[in-house]
């Protein structure tokens, strides 16, 4: 039995727009008011979108819906993210708190758990790091 792949247009125009606009799932999922879980698995094909969501989606990048169905020959790889966006130091305290306020309960503790298990995860990366020897 031979089978084909299923081509993921959608997923991958989401994801080359998100990361040209140098922002991770959580930030779209915040400005376009859809999940986090939503957007990743619309990215990598596990679900079906809506027209709505795609709007949505489209308005908070900033691009016009039609260009998600786009189709290219470059695969675009979630796993090739820059991480140079991750690194960038910038105070997020005035754009968050209104947003965590706007929010229902329910998801703005969603988001605080993610933000603590975050924060657990980069101390205990920093505990990890091997103390390195003496250079010469």
């Amino acid at each position: 039995m031979c089978f084909m792949e299923k081509k993921n247009t959608v997923g991958n125009n989401i994801i080359k727009f998100r990361l040209k606009t140098g922002i991770t799932q959580e930030e779209l999922a915040l400005r376009s008011g859809l999940s986090q879980g939503y957007i990743n698995q619309l990215e990598h094909g596990k679900r079906n979108y809506t027209q709505k969501s795609l709007e949505l989606i489209a308005g908070a990048l900033s691009v016009p819906l039609i260009e998600f169905f786009k189709e290219e020959n470059e695969q675009v790889s979630a796993v090739a993210e820059d991480v140079g966006i991750y690194k960038k130091k910038r105070s997020y305290k005035k754009e968050l708190m209104p947003i965590l306020n706007d929010l229902p309960e329910y998801i703005a503790d969603h988001y605080l758990t993610l933000l603590k298990l975050e924060l657990e995860l980069m101390r205990k990366k920093k505990e990890e790091k091997p103390r390195g020897k003496y250079k010469n």
